[in-house]
C-alpha cells in the first residue's frame, strides 16, 4: 500500500510539473494569452525550472504584442533548455518583432544549428534574405523548406519573388503559378495573381464580384470553339456559390474575341448556361451579357496589354 502512495505522489508530482506542456498549447490555439500568463506563469513559479511554463508565458507575452516583455521569458527557456531549437526560433521572433534583425537572424541560424529541419527557422531566415536583397540566399531558404514542407504557401509564394530578384522571369511565373493552384484564395492569390499580371500572364485574374475581391482562373476555350476548358468551370463553381448567397448581386459577363463577335456571343451563353444549369435557384436576369468582336486591352500602368481572347466579369452596381 506504502508502495502504491509513494508511486501515486511521483505520478501527481511530474504531472503538475508538466502541466505547462499539457496546458500550454490550448491556451494558444484559444488565443487565451492573459489567461495562459496568468494560469503557466503560476506554474512557472511554483516550478521555476520548468523550461516550458517560460517558453509558454513568453509566447502568450509575444502574441499580445509585449516582445520586449516576451524576451526574458523566452531566453529563460533557452538558458534551461539550450538544445530545443523552438525555443531558440521564438527568440527571434521576439528579435524581429524589436526589430533587432541582426540578433533575429543569429537566432534562427542557431535554431537551424540545433536543428537543421526546422521549418520555420528556414522560412524566417528565407524571409530576412528577401528583405536583403540577398535572393539566392533566399531561394536556397524556400528550397529547403518545400523539401520538408511542399505545400507550404509562404515558400511557395517567396520563392516566386526570389526568382523574379534573381532575374529569372519565366520560372518566376511558372513558381506563382503553382502557387496558385494549392492557394488560389486569399491575399497572397491575389499578390500572386497581380505579380502575374504585372508580367503580361493572364492565366489568373483578379475580378471585384459582388463586394469582394475574388481570384479566378481565366476562362478558357478549346481553340476556336465555345466549348470550356474544365478548369475554367472551378471558377464558374465559385462565382455562383457567391450568386447564391448574396441574391441581389447581379454580374455581367463580357467576353472578347478579336474579329469573331460570333464566337464572343457564342461563349457568353455558354458560361451564362453552364451556371444556370448548375444552379437553378440563380436567375437569368442576374447574369445580363455582353460581347466584343476586338481585343480587351488591359493597363497596367506602364504597360498596356491586349487579350485577343478573354472574358471579363462585371458587378453591376445599383
Amino acid at each position: 500500500m506504502k508502495v502504491f502512495s509513494a508511486m501515486l505522489l511521483v505520478v501527481v508530482v511530474l504531472a503538475v510539473a508538466g502541466c505547462a506542456k499539457v496546458m500550454g498549447p490550448y491556451y494558444l490555439e484559444q488565443e487565451k494569452y492573459e489567461e495562459g500568463v496568468r494560469v503557466i506563469g503560476e506554474q512557472m513559479r511554483e516550478h521555476p525550472e520548468d523550461a516550458s511554463a517560460a517558453y509558454y508565458v513568453g509566447r502568450y507575452t509575444l502574441a499580445l504584442d509585449k516582445p520586449k516583455e516576451a524576451l526574458p521569458y523566452l531566453e529563460k527557456a533557452v538558458k534551461l533548455d539550450p538544445e530545443n531549437a523552438d525555443y531558440v526560433f521564438w527568440t527571434g521572433v521576439a528579435y524581429w518583432a524589436m526589430l533587432d534583425f541582426d540578433r533575429e537572424k543569429a537566432a534562427y541560424e542557431k535554431a537551424l544549428r540545433l536543428d537543421p529541419n526546422h521549418i520555420s527557422a528556414n522560412l524566417y531566415l528565407g524571409h530576412g534574405y528577401i528583405d536583403r536583397g540577398e535572393w539566392v540566399k533566399a531561394l536556397a531558404q524556400y528550397t529547403t523548406v518545400l523539401r520538408l514542407d511542399p505545400y507550404n504557401p509562404e515558400a511557395l509564394y517567396n520563392k516566386a519573388m526570389a526568382l523574379n530578384g534573381l532575374g529569372r522571369t519565366d520560372d518566376a511565373i511558372a513558381a506563382w503559378k503553382k502557387f496558385l493552384e494549392y492557394y488560389p484564395d486569399g491575399s497572397l492569390a491575389m499578390e500572386a495573381t497581380a505579380q502575374l499580371n504585372l508580367r503580361g500572364n493572364f492565366d489568373y485574374r483578379n475580378f471585384i464580384i459582388g463586394k469582394r475581391n475574388v481570384t479566378l482562373k481565366s476562362m478558357a476555350f478549346k481553340p476556336g470553339t465555345s466549348v470550356l476548358e474544365n478548369d475554367s468551370k472551378v471558377s464558374l463553381h465559385l462565382i455562383s456559390a457567391m450568386m447564391t448567397v448574396n441574391k441581389e448581386l447581379t454580374l455581367h459577363i463580357v467576353p472578347f474575341v478579336k474579329g469573331n463577335a460570333a464566337l464572343a456571343k457564342e461563349r457568353a451563353e455558354v458560361i451564362r448556361d453552364y451556371m444556370l444549369n448548375a444552379n437553378p435557384g440563380i436567375q437569368r436576369s442576374r447574369l445580363p451579357l455582353s460581347w466584343f468582336k476586338i481585343a480587351e486591352t488591359i493597363d497596367m500602368g506602364d504597360v498596356k496589354y491586349s487579350l485577343d481572347e478573354s472574358v471579363k466579369f462585371i458587378t453591376e452596381v445599383r
